[in-house]
């Protein structure tokens, strides 16, 4: 019976040993494994930090360079209304002196236009009255050739005399223009032109 418990006491001891070794190495082995997670945690934590001192580097040289932008963005924005500006009076300056330039000839050439234009108005009258004429001249020679009474010749040339200046009333010309061309006097042609 002794031998038996001995027995039992030396199993229960060959048991417990070879559990002990088995912890023992498993806490070795897990000693192993915190050891190494504590080292990739450290490299972690050394990697977030040199990430995160980078980001504010970057973001540090972002604001720098958003900085020198607007700088640039406004400087060009002067330059452009600057340029824009002096454009603008070079353009109003060439126009003013164009202008200066072409007014002289342009009223110069309005003036001779009017004169022609006055001109050709006054050489159709002229033209008119010089028919009118001519007609009366070669009226009264074909009087005369045709030979008749002298009563009766001053009697037409007086009637033709009297519808020449009805004629010359209703076109719009002045008594005392139309005495003038018709060699009669203004009271005269003012007479008829009260009858009209």
């Amino acid at each position: 019976m002794i031998t038996a418990v001995l027995f039992t006491l030396i199993a229960a001891d060959v048991i417990i040993v070879a559990a002990f070794l088995r912890l023992q190495s498993r806490q070795i082995s897990s000693h192993g494994l915190v050891r190494e997670l504590t080292e990739e945690r450290a490299m972690l934590a050394d990697l977030r930090e040199q990430i995160r001192s980078e980001l504010l580097a970057t973001q540090s040289q972002v604001r720098t360079l958003r900085d020198q932008v607007q700088v640039l963005a406004t400087e060009a924005e002067q330059e452009v209304k600057l340029g824009v500006s002096e454009i603008t009076r070079e353009v109003d300056s060439i126009i003013s002196e164009i202008s200066q330039k072409l007014d002289g000839p342009m009223r110069a050439l309005n003036e001779k236009q009017q004169y022609i234009s006055q001109l050709s108005k006054t050489a159709k009258k002229e033209s008119e009255h010089l028919s009118l004429v001519v007609s009366r001249a070669e009226n009264v020679a074909k009087l005369l050739n045709a030979g008749g009474a002298w009563k009766d010749i001053v009697g037409q040339l007086e009637d033709r005399r009297l519808s020449d200046i009805r004629a010359l009333l209703v076109r719009g010309i002045k008594p005392d223009r139309i005495a003038r061309e018709l060699g009669v006097s203004e009271q005269e042609v003012r007479i008829i032109s009260g009858t009209i």
